[in-house]
């Protein structure tokens, strides 16, 4: 009989509950009652964030507990059918469970390799793109690439020492296979997202290299580990203690080799050119600029505010390009990058407009969304970038250009040629502040314009020279705070 046909074959369920008699009462809920439901959201929270191994990275001795505990507790439709479902481990108590560990009397036993959990945890490895725009932040390439090197080293060595024979080579195939797709599917995806925005700004071709680089730097990093964990049996200072069990979790081993530190080989890739800093990189500069088209509000963005914001794009990308420590081939990615979405930016923002118009249902609103003056834009654009290269210094580009942008946005208004436009009626307070503290009531601390984006400025040159990520701080994504009076000296060519 097919399973099925079993749970066709079981008796239909029935309702012997007693017909409710409670009385409902107003008020507010019992301490007991909020108690109860604020561990209830605490457990939720820790089931949902922990349904892929890989968001909890660190994986610690406790995590390594909990684990050994669901494998000893794990069951399948079929026993539950038979009715021979083993419950004596669900009173087991975590001391319990760690004392017999250390005595090695648990079944299964914690070397035991699990193949489906492994595919399963290995599936929490990806990227996101959505509706609005990617995330494929420089953190998420290296603790996507790290993790999943990490565990194939960590399973392959734990097989070679548990098996041998025909079943070593039937659990090495099975971790092979399952490995390839992991990061197959991840330089796909990977692929698609970044090099699908960098098509849309005109830059096509490099979904393959960019694939075929994500994937040559996981095998250089596996090879990395593999080699350390030859060299280095004993290294997680567990050996010989009453933890010593901790060392035959393969996934506690792959957790401490992320510890190491071990140096990046930063070779470019064979087939692209790309390095694994130039994924980082690209990564969250494609996904830095979606935000930016995505925050870009036809309401308040004006010419002069677009001009000037994405001159300071312009200027981040050329810092990257000096001080990114990236790759000639990401150079000139970059630069057809920033070329192509300059432009389509402008055309998607006017296009938009356009559809507002159609839209209307009023001649204001129609005025409203009138088209977009380019060539407002490229003056205030041209005016920043033309003082950067000469003077090689971003923020007094900054300046420069939002006094001119500025006095061009005042012009227009004395004037009367932006009456009734939007996007100058609701973009009046980021000039108004721009050179000082916005004096509005709407912010628990008052900040110019300025000072926000030198603050950007700064949080992006630090974690670039850092190197531990990259954050473009581009149009949206500011964080509202002061910067210290030390920040004007932020320019080191000054």
């Amino acid at each position: 009989m097919t399973i099925a046909e079993r749970i066709a074959a079981l008796p239909a369920a029935v309702n012997t509950a007693t017909e409710f008699n409670g009385k409902l009462t107003q008020g507010a809920p019992s301490a007991s009652v909020e108690k109860s439901r604020a561990n209830a959201e605490t457990t939720r929270k820790s089931v949902l964030s922990s349904l892929y191994a890989s968001d909890r990275a660190d994986y610690t001795k406790e995590d390594a507990l909990k684990k050994q505990w669901r494998k000893m507790n794990t069951v399948n439709l079929v026993d539950i059918l038979d009715g021979t479902v083993d419950r004596r481990n669900r009173s087991l108590s975590i001391q319990d469970l760690e004392r017999r560990l250390q005595e090695g009397s648990v079944s299964p036993s914690v070397e035991d390799t699990d193949m489906q959990m492994l595919e399963f945890e290995f599936k929490g490895i990806g990227f996101d793109a959505g509706p609005a725009y990617a995330d494929v932040g420089a953190e998420k390439v290296s603790r996507n690439i790290e993790y999943v090197a990490s565990r194939y080293a960590a399973m392959e060595a734990r097989i070679k020492e548990t098996y041998s024979g025909a079943l070593q080579k039937t659990e090495l195939d099975k971790l092979e296979k399952i490995y390839q797709r992991a990061v197959e599917r991840a330089a796909d995806k990977y692929a698609e997202i970044v090099g699908g925005i960098l098509e849309k700004n005109g830059v096509s071709g490099e979904k393959e290299k960019l694939s075929s680089a994500y994937r040559e730097s996981v095998e250089t990093r596996a090879a990395q580990y593999r080699e350390f964990l030859r060299e280095n049996q004993e290294f997680t200072g567990v050996e010989g203690t009453e933890n010593a069990w901790l060392a035959r979790d393969d996934e506690y081993i792959a957790a401490r080799l992320r510890e190491q530190n071990i140096a990046l080989q930063t070779a470019q890739a064979e087939n692209s050119g790309y390095t694994r800093r130039d994924l980082e990189i690209l990564g969250q500069y494609a996904s830095e600029i979606t935000v930016m088209e995505a925050k870009a509000n036809t309401y308040d963005m004006n010419e002069e505010r677009m001009g000037l914001e994405l001159a300071m794009l312009a200027m981040k990308t050329d810092t990257i390009e000096e001080e990114g420590g990236i790759s000639g081939e990401l150079k000139e990615t970059l630069e057809k990058t920033l070329n192509g979405f300059v432009n389509s930016f402008m055309d998607r923002f006017d296009q938009q407009l356009g559809t507002n118009r159609d839209e209307a249902m009023t001649a204001y609103d129609s005025r409203g969304n009138v088209a977009l003056d380019k060539e407002s834009v490229w003056n205030v654009y041209n005016k920043t970038m033309d003082e950067y290269r000469q003077s090689g210094d971003l923020m007094k580009a900054l300046v420069k250009g939002a006094e001119y942008a500025k006095d061009r946005y005042n012009q227009k208004e004395s004037e009367g040629s932006v009456l009734g436009v939007y996007r100058y009626m609701n973009g009046a307070s980021y000039w108004n502040n721009f050179f000082k503290a916005d004096t509005g009531s709407g912010y628990d601390r008052a900040v110019s314009t300025y000072s926000r984006h030198l603050t950007e400025f700064m949080d992006f040159k630090k974690r670039l020279d850092s190197g531990v990520g990259l954050q473009m701080n581009l149009t949206g994504s500011s964080n509202f705070y002061t910067a210290g009076s030390e920040g004007e000296m932020i320019s080191e060519k000054a």
